[in-house]
């Protein structure tokens, strides 16, 4: 008997929920826990974030993803600073692909935060972000984060939390997946001072959560 050849899911979160019977949630103790979190930050990061904040709210609007990139996450990335040596580190446009179970998934991730193997292929993801594409027929980016959180649980099985973001434009909208608990956050608007330290405060606080799995391995 021949095996029926795996069915090439699309990323439409509607489609990926339904393959992998998840709920979508609003708020859950994971989520809640990486964004009850505050920290101090450097002068100078204060006067950047400032800056790029300004930057965002005259000009954000006409960006495409590659000007969002370069004008202002690259510098939202730099205050987080998601590296640790040996450890993790920030990867950009890497692929992600595998079965899991009669599905065959396939994403290229925006950015994702992964231990290295060797000098700089990514293993064992613990982040995500994909960016929302303003052009025609663009892939669904939370679709995408989901289809790469699924993808990276099922490279570590070790049913340890994983994380994710997507951006839509000044929007950004954090996640969780634990097992089959996937959670969603409100909206941030990073052109808000308020909303982008909290974004700034996530980013700072994945860190220190990655690093506790890891020391928990």
């Amino acid at each position: 008997m021949e095996n029926k050849k795996p069915i090439k899911l699309k990323s439409d979160i509607e489609d990926v929920l339904d393959a992998f019977s998840l709920q979508r949630n609003v708020g859950c103790a994971w989520l809640d826990e990486w964004l009850n979190y505050e920290t101090e930050l450097d002068t100078y990061y204060h006067h950047l974030l400032e800056s790029k904040r300004q930057l965002l709210l005259s000009e954000g609007d006409f960006w495409n993803e590659e000007e969002l990139k370069m004008h202002f996450l690259a510098f939202l990335f730099q205050i987080a600073d998601l590296n640790e040596k040996d450890k993790f580190k920030l990867f950009y446009e890497r692929p992600l692909s595998a079965v899991i179970g009669k599905y065959e998934l396939s994403v290229v991730c925006d950015a994702m935060v992964a231990t290295p193997k060797g000098i700089g292929k990514p293993k064992n993801p613990y982040f995500f972000l994909q960016e929302f594409k303003k052009q025609k027929n663009a892939p669904d980016a939370e679709g995408q984060m989901l289809m790469a959180m699924l993808l990276a649980q099922h490279e570590n099985q070790n049913n340890k939390v994983v994380y994710g973001c997507w951006i839509q434009g000044r929007y950004w909208i954090f996640t969780t997946l634990h097992e089959k608990n996937y959670c969603v956050s409100r909206s941030f608007d990073s052109s808000k001072k308020e909303d982008l330290y909290q974004i700034i405060y996530a980013l700072k606080h994945l860190k220190i959560l990655i690093l506790k799995q890891i020391e928990k391995k």
